[in-house]
């Protein structure tokens, strides 16, 4: 993929710039989001566990996307402090807000860890399972049948007619420096607002800009945005830590309700607790119990009566 370099965002420290940012671009920069000892801390701790999780051979389970060169350590709301204290990040909250709106749920929580090599990621959109506006006499793909292969539209060109609002956003934070050499996500300006979707294709040749920040930048994405992982073609490793924010009616990715451990979700906040999914939105996600505003991990209340 070539790069482009003009027409993208650069690093901010100001939300109102990187909210302008995001309605343009698709996606922003946020400059200084972790302090130095916060980058500090959450490395250390990512290192620690990502040498235990090989050692104990559970590295190739955890994550899609994890093989012999890159690892992916899922669920990291389980490995420690410094990593829980990340999902309700102000300012992640406020560009989910402004992307998704005032209620949300973390729908994953990844960190990365990638090393020289690796395979070329394909260019794609997070909400690729939204169907299309059709025509009301037009055949519509059923939705349950949608797959990456099957959703390709074009390129990313600007639409000309109505498209789907974005119901999705990324927060990555750069953990190590991100530049064009190690891999930095690389992402296409503007392709929010096309309305269409890429060909499930890693050698697809399209422009793109690679997100360069110093560690402590996060870079933040709406669903809609083209992008893909880069390749790292340096001998230090890129590390990124990833939160994905999700409107409250579509399903998480990650079923934090089973996988959080106990003693995680004694210590939560009622606003973590909320974006983990065991808050009731509307009716969705309720029990037995409609009046409960937070649903518990326990059988349900009635069974099978008489």
């Amino acid at each position: 993929m070539r790069t482009r370099r003009s027409a993208s965002p650069a690093p901010t420290n100001d939300l109102t710039r990187a909210k302008a940012d995001m309605d343009a671009f698709g996606y922003c920069l946020v400059a200084g989001a972790l302090s130095d000892a916060d980058v500090g801390a959450i490395r250390a701790r990512l290192e620690e566990q990502a040498a235990a999780e090989r050692a104990e051979s559970l590295a190739a389970a955890n994550g899609p996307h994890a093989d012999a060169t890159n690892q992916w350590l899922t669920m990291p709301v389980n490995k420690g402090s410094p990593l829980v204290e990340l999902i309700t990040h102000p300012a992640a909250m406020a560009m989910a807000r402004h992307v998704v709106g005032e209620d949300f749920l973390l729908t994953a929580y990844e960190a990365h860890i990638v090393r020289q090599g690796g395979i070329p990621q394909a260019l794609h959109c997070d909400q690729w399972w939204l169907p299309m506006p059709v025509a009301p006499d037009a055949t519509y793909p059923r939705a349950g049948s949608i797959t990456h292969r099957t959703i390709a539209t074009g390129a990313p060109a600007p639409a000309d007619g109505p498209i789907w609002p974005p119901v999705k956003v990324n927060v990555m934070y750069m953990i190590t420096d991100f530049t064009e050499a190690n891999g930095g996500t690389r992402l296409v300006p503007g392709s929010h607002l096309s309305g269409r979707q890429p060909t499930w294709d890693p050698n697809l040749s399209l422009p793109t800009v690679a997100a360069e920040g110093k560690a402590g930048t996060a870079v933040i994405w709406e669903g809609r945005t083209w992008h893909a992982a880069g390749i790292n073609r340096t001998d230090a490793p890129r590390i990124g830590l990833t939160a994905t924010y999700v409107a409250p009616m579509f399903r998480q990715i990650t079923n934090f309700t089973v996988g959080v451990r106990d003693e995680v979700l004694a210590a939560a906040t009622p606003e973590l607790k909320a974006l983990l999914g065991f808050k009731t939105w509307n009716i969705y996600g309720a029990t037995d119990d409609p009046s409960a505003a937070f649903i518990e991990r326990r059988p349900g209340r009635i069974g099978k009566l008489p």
